[in-house]
């Protein structure tokens, strides 16, 4: 953003005034990311012991299912692979707990079971589908809403 001042101020895209209050929203942006780096790791301990949070490291039962998602062709990054692969197992433990359904917010778009134009990924919500995890998309867990089908009794299973 910086260089692109530069050039933009010499070729006179953006007066001095713009240019200014740019390098000042920056300065706030990094200064704001920089004291969220430094508290981080004390983030990541308040989120250890949070009400309804649990971490889990990777099983095996999760790597393996990560390389057998690749002969699907989801067209997922290999860290979206093992954070899918992760959230289908967990689900697996809790529908065996007893747990019938389970949902969450995803923001990525690369692991929400629809395309931009809300058009269904048949693959991704398929596995979503047969775990009984619903997918929302905003973190107030409304949208999209669940239809009154949901969840359909499982007519296929994920076999890897």
């Amino acid at each position: 953003m910086r260089q692109f001042l530069l050039w933009a101020r010499d070729a006179g895209i953006v007066n001095a005034a713009e240019d200014e209050t740019s390098r000042r929203v920056l300065d706030r942006m990094e200064g704001r990311v920089k004291v969220d780096l430094e508290r981080l790791d004390e983030t990541f301990e308040k989120l250890k012991v949070a009400d309804g949070v649990e971490i889990f490291n990777l099983s095996q039962e999760m790597l393996h299912l990560c390389a057998e998602l690749s002969y699907l062709k989801l067209d997922l990054k290999p860290f979206d692979q093992a954070i899918l692969a992760a959230i289908l197992v967990q689900g697996k433990r809790l529908r065996a707990e007893g747990v019938e359904e389970t949902a969450f917010c995803e923001l990525d778009s690369d692991l929400q079971p629809w395309d931009k134009d809300s058009n269904r990924k048949e693959r991704l919500a398929d596995l979503y589908d047969d775990a009984h995890i619903w997918v929302y998309r905003d973190f107030l867990l409304q949208a999209p809403p669940k239809p009154g089908n949901w969840p359909k009794p499982p007519d296929r299973t994920f076999q890897p």
